[in-house]
């Protein structure tokens, strides 16, 4: 969002802010402390009830009244009767401390008052006041949608980026959507899927055991080439293995016992959105495309998390600092993790330590996937299918959209460089 619209957005919410404050001032002074008229910052107003005034004032006609102005002769003042009224009517007279005041329309002038008496001196005429009553419903109208939906009201209306021509897509090689047949895309229903957690633990299990075999595979091809100094290397990265399979069973099992009356996951909109966006993450990690990845982050399509007390969320210090070390797809697996569990606080706790993660990290070290980082590339691929594998099984609605992520992230790529 350019500085334009987020000035534009703030003064928005300014205003609106302002809207409601006022109202609910003016509800207590005269509802709740039963005084006779609002003080906004040294003005009130009053609607004219009479014709006495006519041809400069008319009948509900509405008067802006500057308060504790000092009036002279020919002023149209408001000032309040013995009687509890309150007249508007011009000065014609002062007699040492008293002051004479007249309707235009008039043949006699009023009783004397004091200055005592006197609650301002009109500065302006609002006519006629049913526009201003107008004003006023639509004033309450849009404050209980601007709440309701903000965000919605502030493109359409303000900004009206839906208005907004979408630019013309370059030619790209048709290589880009050769894995995925050309349909006609869909929008996302919202409906909400259910995904029950046993399954997901099966889908887990059984791509584990496939990756294994694999695994073996290549640890004998690399037997065969480790000589001398290497096996450091390999007790290292195996070190490293072992502590991110330990971390991430760990965090299972406390998803689990955290969540354990949940057996089916409720994938919503909002758990939707933020699966999606996770998949757009290890998209554009595997692209290599280091800048965007940072903008992704530190933007984030949901809401900004809250701020919940990380104890509570189950992410004690030991478990921070475990998380801390990890590599960015570790994090990517485990926010994949807090999202099937439907736990909110856990997924934030996490994204929280990312965010800075990201924020700190000026010589992309934790943002960047080395070419000749295969196994760092193989544990992104596998979150990839893994989260494919889910979409797959259970997007009969058609509301994962993984597919289209994956183009746009290619696309994007593609019409950058």
């Amino acid at each position: 969002m350019s500085t334009t619209k987020k000035v534009i957005r703030s003064i928005g919410y300014l205003f609106v802010g302002m809207l409601v404050a006022l109202c609910v001032y003016t509800f207590i002074v005269t509802d709740v402390m039963k005084k006779d008229y609002a003080n906004v910052f040294g003005y009130t107003y009053f609607v004219v009830a009479t014709g006495s005034m006519s041809g400069t004032i008319e009948v509900n006609d509405v008067v802006i009244v500057k308060i504790g102005e000092e009036a002279n002769i020919n002023d149209i003042i408001t000032y309040k009767t013995d009687d509890g009224e309150f007249i508007t009517h011009r000065v014609v007279k002062k007699i040492d401390n008293q002051i004479i005041t007249q309707g235009d329309v008039n043949n006699t002038e009023d009783e004397p008052i004091s200055k005592e008496d006197i609650v301002g001196k009109v500065t302006m005429v609002i006519s006629p006041s049913f526009v201003l009553k107008l004003i006023a419903v639509l004033l309450i109208i849009f404050i209980l949608l601007a709440f309701l939906n903000f965000d919605k009201i502030f493109k359409k209306i303000i900004v009206g980026e839906e208005n907004i021509p979408k630019k013309k897509k370059e030619t790209v090689p048709e290589e880009l959507f050769s894995t995925h047949p050309v349909k006609k895309e869909e929008k996302s229903t919202g409906n909400t899927v259910n995904i029950p957690i046993s399954e997901v633990l099966k889908i887990q299990k059984d791509q584990e055991k496939e990756e294994q075999e694999d695994e073996i595979e290549v640890l004998e091809v690399e037997d065969i080439i480790d000589i001398d100094d290497n096996n450091i290397v390999r007790k290292e990265r195996n070190t490293a293995k072992e502590k991110e399979k330990e971390l991430l069973e760990q965090v299972v099992n406390l998803l689990r016992i955290k969540n354990d009356t949940l057996t089916i996951t409720k994938m919503n909109k909002r758990w939707l959105t933020k699966y999606q966006y996770v998949y757009k993450l290890a998209q554009i990690l595997t692209i290599g495309d280091n800048k965007e990845l940072e903008e992704t982050i530190m933007h984030p399509t949901f809401k900004e998390i809250y701020d919940y007390d990380l104890e509570k969320a189950g992410l004690y210090e030991n478990l921070r600092n475990k998380i801390y070390e990890m590599p960015i797809y570790v994090f990517l697996r485990i926010l994949t993790f807090a999202i099937l569990y439907n736990d909110q606080t856990f997924f934030d706790g996490v994204y929280k330590i990312l965010k800075y993660k990201v924020q700190i990290d000026s010589e992309n070290k934790f943002k960047e996937i080395k070419k000749n980082d295969t196994y760092a590339k193989k544990q992104l691929k596998s979150l990839i299918t893994f989260m494919e594998k889910i979409s797959i099984k259970y997007d009969n609605k058609k509301v994962f959209e993984l597919d289209r992520i994956e183009r746009f992230v290619k696309l994007k790529n593609y019409v950058n460089h």
